[in-house]
């Protein structure tokens, strides 16, 4: 079986899934409960009024050169560290699952600011069609827009998809400091992933030039600062290999790699060892 794959990685996992479907080939039963038909945002953003009361939740708007509209949050209190600038996994929003990756870097004492993709979330493409040129183009926007209203450190943090389009955007700007979590080497590693062992044989994915162009090696080649790595031991997403992998092709000192015990690919920076090696990075402990 083959499928071709173009555009964004977010349009990938449904198509897996068909294919995994078909090349399982036997029956099964698969049960649900009621409450799992019931809509719930278990990590809405709003949540942080109870889980970091301090902290308060601005709502920022910045208009794109084509007319498209980025919006996000802004979630600060006086006294932080430094402000974290986020770029969130594919089909992970603000209003749905900002309380969830927002509570790591309150904890860690830093302001956080993150914005929905482009026509995703809370902001508006300019109804054409687009793709990683006009997302590209949307984050050295943001960047410069935060980095402009931000005093002191600002840290770059990406996970999973956003870890490919922070490691671009470190490639392009002078940043304090990058984070990347659940994160690989390239878009076809990262899309072969997502194919489970025993459908590897039955599958394989082409993808479009775009896509083949994602490298986060060849990004962080002309990155100069420094460079902290995170994967869950349990990724099955982007495993530890790929994140080492990575890692190990930066060819300077001021970085770091944490492989962290019992995490997956969406709670390792809810483990306490997470937040302590954050905090050393910081600190200059590469």
């Amino acid at each position: 079986m083959k499928i071709r794959l173009s555009g964004l990685l977010s349009a990938l996992l449904p198509g897996l899934l068909i294919a995994v479907t078909l090349c399982a080939g036997g029956c099964t039963t698969v049960n649900y409960t009621a409450q799992q038909f019931i809509p719930k945002d278990p990590g809405k953003i709003s949540l942080l009024k109870t889980t970091a009361p301090a902290y308060q939740i601005e709502n920022l708007e910045y208009t794109q050169v084509d007319g498209a509209v980025s919006r996000g949050v802004y979630i600060r209190k006086p006294g932080a560290d430094f402000t974290v600038l986020y770029f969130m996994g594919s089909g992970v929003r603000i209003d749905a699952n900002g309380a969830y990756f927002a509570k790591a870097f309150t904890d860690l004492n830093a302001n956080v600011i993150s914005f929905d993709y482009r026509g995703f979330g809370r902001s508006d493409s300019n109804g054409k069609p687009h793709s990683l040129i006009e997302l590209e183009s949307d984050t050295l926007a943001l960047y410069d827009y935060v980095r402009k209203m931000v005093p002191g450190k600002l840290v770059v943090h990406g996970h999973s998809f956003g870890s490919f389009v922070a490691a671009r955007l470190a490639s392009q700007r002078t940043v304090d400091a990058i984070v990347l979590e659940g994160t690989g080497t390239t878009a076809l590693a990262y899309s072969e992933n997502m194919v489970p062992w025993f459908a590897k044989p039955f599958v394989k994915i082409n993808l479009d030039q775009e896509l083949m162009s994602i490298d986060n090696r060849a990004a962080l080649r002309s990155y100069a600062g420094p460079v902290l790595i995170i994967n869950g031991v349990n990724d099955a997403q982007t495993p530890a290999p790929t994140a080492r992998d990575l890692f190990t092709s930066i060819p300077r000192t001021n970085k770091r790699y944490e492989e962290v015990a019992g995490a997956g690919h969406m709670n390792a920076m809810s483990k306490p060892e997470t937040l302590k090696a954050y905090r050393e990075f910081l600190n200059g402990q590469f």
